[in-house]
Order: C-alpha cells, then structure tokens, then sequence
C-alpha cells in the first residue's frame, strides 16, 4: 500500500512545494524521500510525542485544519455528491486564504478579474 501512496503523493508534494520548503509530517514511511527530494523534512514519532523536543516538528496545526475543512465541507454537503468535494474544498481554501479581507464579494470580484 506504501508505495502506491508514495508514488501517488510523492509528485504531488513536488509540483505544489517549492525545494527547500519545510516540511513537517509523522514518520509515515511514503514520506522518507523528502530531504533527497530537496526539502527540509522534519518529523515527529506520535507514538512518543505530540511536539518533538529536539527539532520542534509538529503536525498539529495540518491537522487541525484538515478537521476544520471536513467539518465545515461535510455539513455543507448534506445530500450532495461526493463528485463535488473537491469543488467545496476549493471554495473553503480559498476563504481561508481571505479570512481578513473586508469584503469577500470585493475579493472574489478582483480574483475573477485576474482569470
């Protein structure tokens, strides 16, 4: 199953992260190329922590975040298909990346410009 994932994730994290990007992950064994790939892998063994005390690497912001989008996706798609997933996390990202800005409509607006 591993390496299934690993070749799945692998070009994913390359085409979305720059090289010499932190990166901060359990110790999931798909996730042990990262420092030949070119990038600053960190990792925490929750079997022992939550926070490691040498390097600081610590998964618990990720993780919260990806709690708060299923929460927030799941009830907002009550009755409808799994097809549009991605479509409402999309829509949840990109709040998340304005949630100061004054008005959302303003925004959206300016983003549709730029297209």
């Amino acid at each position: 199953m591993c390496n299934g994932v690993t070749e799945t994730l692998l070009p994913i994290i390359e085409r979305e992260c720059e090289k010499d990007s932190v990166i901060h992950s359990d110790e999931w064994p798909a996730y042990s190329n990262l420092n030949a790939m070119g990038y600053h892998h960190f990792t925490v063994n929750h079997q022992e922590h939550y926070v490691d005390p040498e390097t600081g690497a610590h998964t618990q912001a990720i993780e919260r975040s990806w709690l708060d989008s299923k929460t927030i996706i799941l009830k907002k798609m009550k009755g409808v298909g799994n097809e549009l997933f991605r479509s409402h996390l999309d829509n949840f990202c990109w709040k998340v990346l304005r949630k100061d800005a004054a008005d959302l409509f303003v925004e959206f607006l300016n983003d549709a410009r730029s297209v």
